[in-house]
């Protein structure tokens, strides 16, 4: 029996490793990234929304905002005056799944919200441009408040203005730390269209407060942040830079629902690859042959 040369085995085995190391990549470049959000897709503005979603590409995952009255490159949701083009960093499990709850009632910068729909960006935090949208519609409440200046610096002179509902005279304004102790406690008048004011003289010491409005009727209180900062200085972000992402914003209802993207597709193709292998297979039958 003939031997076979050792050097036509050798061949044949480096184009079965080519032809491997080959189809690696395209196995290991999928990949997803999604995002949902959890209820009829429609909520007013400070309301609670629960996200979710997977992110299969093993880095953390980053969440943002955009739409009126927010950067075109979108801001983190847990700080709405944050730099723009910012975003809010969520861990994922080790089932690749991950959850934000938005708390929107203690969210700095709340008062920029406006009715209209908003799209929330989920981007893996590695690479921006593996991204998922989803659109939800925000409402501004017929009882709200906003604070002016905000944030604003000891001493200022701080005015709440919002409109309540018809039919109250009165509303109760109270002002706490982040510890939940009130600070403050005031009662404004309001009026028959349901307009209020209140303003007055700040002396609360640098940090976030949370404005909360009652009248008698109101089956839940309105609740908004407010910010003081020590003059001169800011506050301090921390934040994660990502590549700006500028989604169409509409006015529509219902919402859209959540757009997964497709797996990152690799740049060999799979012909190629059955190519190589088949190649290799022809080439050796043709040694052992001989």
């Amino acid at each position: 029996m003939r031997k076979i040369p050792v050097i036509k085995i050798f061949s044949s085995i480096l184009l079965l490793c080519a032809a491997a190391c080959i189809l690696q990549p395209v196995m290991a470049e999928n990949g997803t990234i999604t995002i949902a959000y959890r209820g009829s897709g429609g909520s007013y503005i400070g309301e609670t929304i629960v996200f979710d979603g997977r992110n299969t590409y093993g880095n953390a995952t980053l969440i943002k905002i955009t739409g009126p009255g927010l950067p075109s490159d979108g801001v983190q949701v847990n700080n709405l005056n944050a730099p723009s083009g910012t975003a809010t960093s969520v861990g994922v499990d080790s089932d690749s799944r991950w959850k934000y709850v938005w708390y929107a009632s203690s969210v700095p910068g709340l008062e920029k919200l406006q009715t209209a729909r908003y799209t929330f960006t989920a981007m893996d935090s590695s690479d921006a441009t593996k991204s998922a949208t989803t659109s939800y519609m925000l409402k501004k409440p017929e009882f709200y408040i906003t604070v002016s200046p905000n944030p604003s610096n000891p001493g200022d002179y701080i005015e709440l203005i919002g409109s309540a509902e018809q039919g109250v005279t009165s509303a109760k304004i109270e002002i706490s730390d982040t510890s939940g102790t009130v600070l403050h406690t005031f009662t404004s008048p309001v009026g028959s269209s349901g307009y209020m004011s209140y303003g007055f003289h700040g002396d609360l010491a640098p940090g976030h407060y949370t404005v909360t409005v009652s009248t008698p009727s109101l089956k839940d209180p309105y609740k908004t942040v407010m910010t003081v900062v020590a003059p001169q200085t800011s506050m301090t972000v921390t934040s994660v830079e990502t590549a700006p992402v500028t989604p169409d914003v509409t006015n529509e209802i219902p919402p859209a629902p959540a757009s997964p993207t497709l797996p990152a597709r690799s740049p060999v193709l799979p012909v190629t690859i059955l190519a190589a292998l088949i190649v290799s297979i022809v080439f050796m039958q043709g040694i052992f042959r001989r």
